[in-house]
């Protein structure tokens, strides 16, 4: 391949990767330190919002999606991190979202190397549960476990509850970890 379009491949990952850092940079999220803002979470989700009911620590809880958050509109799709007490190491995050009936963007970029131009453009499809991974159980529901591609601890945890999507994601925790976290939501 000419080294040319390694170079055009390359910038183009790099500037992506970028852009996606400042957007993540300039997000401002709610910190919740009680269960008053997931209640009034749960009131304005179109879907059972779940926490887990235990945790191994103290942990500090950050919104991180809606942002921003407000009572007046109805959320599709909810994002928690939570991290540890001093609120700088991140264990996991939990994202959900209905599992039926729900619409996901999905961003296709081609790149024109002849003509030295892109376009991008966002493909709205239905949601399908990925069945990728380990099968595991969670409190007799069929989930999904797929490690890190580096084998560090954790990975991805997905499962539906009561026609909610779950995903959890963790670099800190280990796969058992997750999954007791994962029979304590509620």
């Amino acid at each position: 391949m000419p080294k040319w379009i390694v170079s055009l491949i390359f910038v183009f990952t790099l500037s992506v990767g970028i852009n996606n850092d400042l957007l993540i940079a300039s997000a401002k999220p709610t910190l919740a330190f009680s269960n008053v803002d997931l209640d009034k979470l749960q009131t304005a989700a179109d879907f059972k919002l779940f926490t887990p009911s235990y945790l191994v620590e103290n942990y500090k809880l950050e919104i991180k999606e809606p942002y921003p958050f407000d009572l007046r509109q109805s959320v599709s799709k909810v994002r928690l991190h939570f991290f540890d007490e001093s609120g700088q190491t991140y264990l996991f995050g939990i994202e959900e979202h209905k599992a039926g009936g729900y619409k996901v963007n999905r961003v296709v970029t081609n790149v024109d190397v002849r003509n030295q131009s892109s376009t991008t453009r966002t493909i709205v499809e239905d949601f399908i549960f990925n069945e990728r991974g380990e099968k595991m159980n969670i409190n007799g529901i069929e989930g999904r476990f797929e490690p890190w591609a580096n084998h560090i601890s954790g990975g991805y945890l997905r499962w539906v509850q009561n026609d909610t999507f779950i995903e959890m994601d963790s670099k800190e925790l280990t796969k058992e970890e997750m999954i007791a976290l994962a029979k304590s939501m509620r």
